[in-house]
């Protein structure tokens, strides 16, 4: 008697499981209530998800520091980053809509707990901004943000982008927490 295993060719068996496991992974994850409404198409559900984006995604680069100030101190006064929408595709599109970016400085405060502050915000129309291709990424956005005189030099910041398509949907990106770097005495 022979198995099952040894009539299948090594090569066939290895793809068989790579496309397996490329279902699964595409398939995505599920909570509970979607499970529970489990007749509902997924095309209607990319309609009521942020009009078909599914995540923002943002690329900081390992220096995103802007020094945007005429009197020449180093220290920055601004922040370059990528932002690509997701659609569940595995690569970033371009949408209309506007990018809505909000920066909190987070410190501690006198009895020693963290607070986080709104110090700034900025509103983007995506037909203002310069757009980036990358060829595993997709498509998607370059952000330049100046906060001008703000006392940020040294202290820890929060920026979260936030997309709002042409029908009010908004998609919002996971909280990105940096050190602004303090160069100048």
């Amino acid at each position: 008697m022979t198995s099952v295993r040894a009539t299948i060719p090594r090569g066939v068996r290895s793809v068989a499981i790579g496309i397996a496991a490329l279902a699964l992974v595409a398939g995505g994850c599920r909570t509970p209530s979607e499970s529970a409404a489990g007749s509902q198409t997924s095309a209607s559900r990319r309609s009521h998800s942020g009009g078909g984006i599914h995540g923002v995604r943002c690329l900081f680069d390992q220096k995103p520091w802007l020094n945007a100030d005429a009197a020449g101190d180093p220290d920055p006064e601004g922040l370059r980053y990528r932002v690509f929408l997701d659609t569940g595709s595995g690569k970033g599109v371009l949408r209309d809509g506007t990018f809505y970016v909000e920066m909190y400085d987070v410190r501690r405060g006198p009895s020693g707990a963290i607070e986080r502050t709104l110090s700034s915000d900025w509103r983007y129309p995506t037909s203002e901004l310069g757009t980036v291709s990358a060829k595993i990424l997709g498509k998607g956005y370059m952000l330049q943000l100046r906060w001008a005189k703000k006392d940020t030099a040294g202290h820890e910041i929060e920026v979260i982008t936030s997309f709002i398509d042409r029908d009010g949907n908004t998609t919002r990106s996971a909280t990105k927490r940096l050190r602004v770097p303090k160069y100048s005495p």
